[in-house]
């Protein structure tokens, strides 16, 4: 796909609620579930002591008939118009990377630095420059 292309030429996906599962026209399925909030304890750039925070799995299978690069995979929460920080120190989460063959399944575990009051939040997870992002909001579960 070349590089000019718009949001608009990425296969679409409707939104979905968080621990519910998004699908592409071309077979490939986002689904978020395993959802837990705790207090963040550590230090470093951005991260607040006392703040929660929210760890979640996310599952992409490729029912498509291509493989499915997760190399490039940026996943980001939001709550109102502020991003969540990625939390990675002491947390058991990892990212998506490599190749799913079509059939195949890749999962990975991501944390975030709640940002702001309340549990409604949106996840945006682009996967790459083919699909527009995956989109799931509601109150975190």
């Amino acid at each position: 796909m070349d590089r000019g292309d718009t949001a608009e030429e990425r296969v679409p996906a409707d939104r979905a609620a968080f621990d519910s599962v998004v699908r592409y026209a071309d077979g490939v399925t986002v689904e978020t579930t395993d959802f837990s909030i705790g207090t963040v304890y550590g230090e470093g750039s951005g991260v607040v002591a006392g703040a929660p925070y929210v760890v979640f799995t996310v599952s992409i299978r490729n029912g498509s008939l291509t493989d499915l690069d997760l190399s490039a995979v940026v996943p980001t929460l939001q709550q109102g118009a502020v991003a969540g920080a990625p939390l990675y120190e002491g947390m058991d989460v990892a990212d998506f990377s490599g190749v799913v063959a079509p059939g195949g399944t890749a999962t990975a575990r991501y944390a975030f630095q709640l940002p702001g009051e309340g549990s409604e939040a949106a996840l945006y997870l682009d996967l790459d420059g083919v699909h527009a992002p995956a989109v799931f909001s509601g109150l975190l579960p």
